[in-house]
């Protein structure tokens, strides 16, 4: 292993999960990851020590030699972000607010800390990577506990006036429809999220509709988890559930719709796709692209290549790992 700074600690700090990987970024490869469930529900608190727990758990997996360093934390955390100030601001899926994670990760470490959006620092991850290897100017989506994006401009992650731009999962879907973890009617988000997957499944059961899933998603559920896993729901397709893939079918024309207006507003080089259920269920992906292919404007529909992360879990933590090097200077020079 070299006698260099080439290192940095990821965190990707989700609704769902927690991942804390070093990097290694010359290529973007994990040396070492850890990786919990979040347990929002437990409170602000408890989500600051699981990510500290992750952190020291995933910097003690790499055993990097005494000489060598890591340059630096980045961390990629769902929900609207201060970036000078690394402070999550507001975040429905982690039911956080005013954390301040950058002073708590800096005084716990003693390295510095950048915080981003979880989906954005993704973005990146794909940009250096992945998938976005090649491409100017493109928009990553991320479905998950909830649904954001970022938005890659002239190979710079572009965030807007105010830090909070790519909140695609937050665009209006359905005019006064179902209430978003935001507070607002309609969002996306409330329609093609794994949560509001997890919702309809739930309701339908509750309302007599028969599905494999009655027993094992309530158990599971019961356990502690808020939303059906990404792989139970994939496995429930391949075994013919009605009621499931009724339900994704139509989580994924939603999406969509959402991507197309992506599409038509935008014009990107490339649309990636990402996420744990993105990754997990083939037909919310290949609708998806169907139906975006289907009502987006004509040229963008053609031309616009729609593809998956190619780091799949991975690509917060990279990317979180690079901007954290980023910010102190460090130039980011990936391996083809």
């Amino acid at each position: 292993m070299p006698k260099s700074k080439s290192y940095a600690l990821g965190i990707d700090l989700g609704g769902t999960k927690t991942l804390a990987a070093v990097i290694d970024l010359s290529d973007g490869s994990v040396v070492a990851s850890a990786r919990k469930r979040t347990r929002a529900e437990r409170g602000q608190d408890f989500v600051s020590q699981r990510t500290i727990e992750l952190a020291t758990a995933a910097i003690t997996a790499a055993k990097l030699p005494e000489d060598v360093e890591l340059l630096a934390i980045g961390v990629g955390a769902a929900g609207q972000i201060d970036r000078k100030a690394g402070v999550v601001l507001d975040a429905p899926n982690l039911g956080v607010r005013n954390m301040p994670l950058g002073d708590i990760l800096n005084k716990r470490f003693n390295l510095p800390v950048f915080v981003g959006n979880d989906v954005e620092v993704a973005a990146m991850g794909e940009s250096l990577y992945g998938s976005g290897r090649g491409y100017n100017n493109f928009v990553c989506i991320f479905v998950g506990t909830g649904i954001g994006s970022g938005i890659v401009q002239n190979g710079r992650m572009y965030t807007g006036l105010t830090g909070t731009a790519g909140e695609v999962g937050h665009m209006t879907i359905q005019a006064g429809g179902r209430i978003c973890g935001c507070g607002s009617l309609g969002c996306l988000e409330a329609y093609a999220s794994r949560t509001a997957i997890t919702k309809a499944i739930l309701a339908e059961i509750h309302h007599g509709r028969q599905s494999m899933l009655a027993d094992e998603a309530l158990g599971q559920l019961k356990e502690g988890d808020t939303i059906i896993r990404s792989g139970i729901i994939a496995n429930a397709i391949e075994q013919k559930d009605e009621l499931v893939t009724e339900i994704v079918t139509e989580a994924a024309n939603y999406l969509g719709y959402g991507i197309a207006s992506v599409m038509n507003f935008y014009n990107p080089d490339c649309i990636i796709l990402g996420g744990g259920v993105i990754e997990a269920v083939d037909l919310l992906f290949e609708t998806a692209v169907a139906r975006a292919r289907k009502v987006a404007l004509s040229a963008s529909a053609k031309r616009t290549p729609i593809m998956r992360a190619k780091l799949g879990d991975f690509s917060g933590v990279a990317g979180a790992a690079a901007l954290g090097a980023l910010s102190t200077g460090y130039t980011v020079n990936a391996k083809s």
